[in-house]
This record gives structure tokens, sequence and C-alpha cells, in this order.
């Protein structure tokens, strides 16, 4: 046990993953409020047929009418916080209140959210606690060794990666239990249905018998076993190679992208700084010593030249 803490309390094992996660997330909502800007009034303000509940907070009766009647404003402050946390400005402060109005937006409709939505409120909640600050920042975090900031940023990963696997298996509980799963046609049935028509192979596809079945047992069996198998150093990779398969395919043929998207993203929190750090050097130095970057570069520094030669 205190060989246990005293590894978490020795550096941030996932801090330059963390920071890359913190990046993409808030893209992915300034995307998200874009697409949804137009609908805002149809979507949230409930005076349409999605009516959404009247309390927004559990436990606590907070009317949400208020909000909802002036929405616009809401998502315009929501978007700053978004984009404060992007460029790491007010650190977990402001990963706080994300979430918080990540979740408040949430409530006020929930007809519209899927499993990549639930799953990115609980990842946001993580966040919170964790240090994603020593990359891509404005005003970069140090790292500090025997720190509760270290401790409190690999608990933060160690619970995505289990509430991540938990996901995985649930579902396959349930799937086992559902006859077209457990008879192996359920590819068969998702692929006639049109809204999941993604591509004109769909079809096609659906009447491979072959496809069906082993496309089928594949997601069972992936999902059942992934929880186990990616804790292991051997089969961790050939598992995540797998699953991210899974989550690219879904995508293109069932037209489910950010749902997906995130589900692919957060398989990176199962390697930690000594897998990544080689990589993202290794792209750094390829980009410095590029022609375009030299000649940017040199661009650059003419024009500071000359703006030095012309104050004299």
């Amino acid at each position: 046990m205190k060989n246990l803490i005293t590894s978490l309390k020795t550096s941030n094992n996932n801090s330059f993953y963390l920071s890359f996660f913190r990046v993409i997330i808030c893209l992915l909502l300034i995307k998200q409020i874009f697409q949804i800007f137009p609908l805002l009034s149809l979507v949230y303000k409930g005076d349409q047929f999605l009516a959404g509940p009247e309390t927004i907070v559990e436990f606590v009766s907070f009317n949400s009418q208020f909000l909802r009647e002036n929405i616009y404003a809401y998502a315009y402050i929501y978007l700053f916080f978004i984009i404060l946390y992007l460029f790491g400005l007010g650190k977990n402060g402001t990963a706080l209140i994300v979430f918080l109005m990540n979740d408040v937006l949430q409530k006020l409709c929930p007809h519209i959210l899927n499993g990549g939505d639930n799953l990115l409120k609980f990842i946001l909640l993580y966040m919170v606690f964790a240090n994603s600050f020593t990359y891509f920042c404005i005003h970069k975090s140090k790292e500090k060794k025997d720190s509760i900031s270290n401790v409190l940023s690999n608990l933060s990963v160690l619970s995505i990666c289990i509430h991540l696997c938990l996901i995985y298996f649930i579902s396959a509980l349930h799937k086992t239990n559902a006859t077209v799963w457990f008879h192996g046609v359920a590819t068969y049935y998702t692929f006639q249905l049109e809204r999941f028509s993604g591509t004109s192979l769909n079809s096609i596809l659906a009447k491979n018998s072959y496809f069906v079945v082993i496309s089928t047992y594949f997601t069972l069996i992936l999902e059942l076993y992934y929880p186990v198998l990616v804790w292991f150093k051997k089969p961790k990779t050939i598992v995540i190679l797998c699953m991210i398969s899974l989550h690219a395919g879904i995508a293109v043929f069932m037209m489910l992208y950010d749902f997906q998207f995130i589900f692919i993203l957060v398989q990176g929190f199962f390697y930690k700084n000594s897998f990544w750090l080689p990589k993202y050097n290794s792209l750094k130095n390829k980009i410095y010593s590029s022609t375009l970057f030299s000649f940017v570069k040199s661009k650059i520094v003419k024009y500071e030249n000359n703006q030095i030669s012309n104050s004299y």
C-alpha cells in the first residue's frame, strides 16, 4: 500500500495526454456549441415540442425557466469558459465551471443526449481534479514530485479508465441477455435501419451472413474481455486497436461521429508519458526542422530586423 501511494505521488504519469485531451475536448465542445447554436431556441427554451424538466439541479429546487429565457447569453458565457479552459487559463477552477455548465446544459434538454455525452460529462468531472496544464498552455504548470496534485491526477486517469471498462462490461452483459445479440444477428437489424445507414454498403453487408455473425460476436466478445485484457501489457495494444477499429467502423457505417470519437480518444489514457512523449518530441523536431517552418522563421527574423532598423 505504501509503495502504491509513493508511485502515485512521485509524478503525474499522464501529464502529456491529460493536456492533449483537454485541448481536443475543448475543441469538440466548441464545435458542438456552433452546431447547436441555430437551434438553441428550439432545443433548450422549452417553448417547442422538446420541453425539458422544470428543475435542473438535483436535491435543489432550481427553476430552469430563467436559464431557458436567457439561453443565448448562457451559451456565450459557456463558450467563453471553454476557450479559457482550452488555453489553460484559470486551470482547475475553469475546469470546474466548464463541467458545471456542461452538466446544466445537458439537463436542460436530456432528450438529445447519447452515450458519448454521458461519458464526456463524467470525464469533465474527473478532469477537475487533474493537472492537465503541463503542456499546450499559456501558463504551464510545473510538475512537482511528491505532491497531492500528482496523486489526484493519477487517480483521475485511473477513474477514467475504470469508468470506460465498466461501460464496456455492463454493455456486454446487457447484450448477452438480448436475443439478437445472443443469436448473432444484431448487426443485420442495425444495418437495415435507415437512421444508421451511413454508407451504400450497409444493405449489402447486412445480407452477408458471415459479416453479420462475425461482427456481432466480435463486438460482444471484445466488450466482455476488454475490461480485463487492457490492464495487461502484452494484449493491451491489440485490444485497444480492436476497440478503436470497432468505434471507427460504427462512426462510418452508423454516422455516430462525436459519440465514437470520444470513446476512441479515451483509449489513450491507458498509455503513460513514457509512450507519448518520445512520439511528441519526435514530431516536434520534424516540424521544427521542416522547410516550411524554417522559411516562416526566417521571414519573422527578417521582419523583426527591419523593424529594429526602422526604429533607429
